[in-house]
């Protein structure tokens, strides 16, 4: 069954902190499906560190990325720009602006305060900081909302922990999660089982961004004792070695 991962690997990773000698965060790029916010790609676990491309070919562009955050968990991020025309040269009125929004709805912006030049050596290139922040976090789903002014790429390095993450992205095939649909009052079996295959967290990460309700019956043969209510908005699923193998709905 196939694991929802991110197509790039470690080993194509950028460094990007200039605190510590290696932080290696996985490269997503992000495309014009995530101009809306529903339907942009979910980063499973939010503390692990990536590293989000968004290149824009024009002012007046959105581009949206989400991400999940724990109980206890600590919200990090950086936003970050390329030494290199003409990003290097635009004012702070000119790069785009970057704002997060929380599960409670709290918006968070990253504006511009710091130009911090560095240099990272795996791929060689120069990097200028412009924001950084790091805080107690939600529990939830995060969202990252990117609007250009002018043509300009940028960089917005999630998390810290130098381990493999999962990107979840959204489409109608095995693996991805359902687009969100408002006040979906029955999930349909075929959506549901979209979520086979999935990790145990991918599953309930999915869940989450469509508000449907998430429990585990089953997990490696052993069975849970669960309410015998029938919830239409609500998934029960089993897992085997960490994959989801089955959904009901209910």
């Amino acid at each position: 069954m196939k694991r929802v991962l991110s197509s790039l690997t470690i080993a194509a990773a950028v460094l990007l902190s200039g605190v510590t000698p290696a932080h290696a965060h996985q490269p997503v790029t992000l495309g014009s499906s995530s101009a809306t916010a529903s339907r942009s790609p979910i980063l499973v676990d939010g503390t692990i560190s990536f590293a989000v491309y968004t290149n824009f070919s024009k002012g007046n562009l959105t581009r949206n990325i989400r991400f999940v955050l724990g109980e206890g968990d600590t919200l990090k991020a950086e936003y970050l720009i390329l030494d290199k025309a003409p990003e290097r040269s635009l004012k702070k009125t000119q790069l785009p602006r970057v704002a997060i929004t929380s599960p409670s709805g709290r918006v968070i912006e990253l504006p511009v305060r710091e130009r911090t030049a560095f240099f990272e050596p795996f791929g060689g290139k120069n990097y200028f900081y412009l924001s950084r922040i790091s805080m107690p976090g939600e529990p939830g789903i995060y969202t990252v909302t990117m609007k250009s002014r002018v043509k300009s790429d940028i960089v917005l390095a999630i998390g810290a922990k130098e381990v493999r993450g999962d990107v979840l992205n959204v489409g109608t095939k095995a693996g991805t999660c359902p687009a969100k649909i408002a006040n979906e009052a029955e999930i349909t079996k075929v959506r549901a089982d979209q979520l086979v295959g999935m990790s145990e967290q991918a599953a309930s990460s999915c869940a989450i961004a469509n508000g449907w309700g998430f429990r585990v019956g089953e997990r490696d043969g052993e069975q849970f004792a669960v309410t015998m209510d029938y919830r239409p908005n609500r998934v029960t699923v089993a897992v085997k070695s960490d994959l989801v193998t089955q959904v009901n709905v209910g």
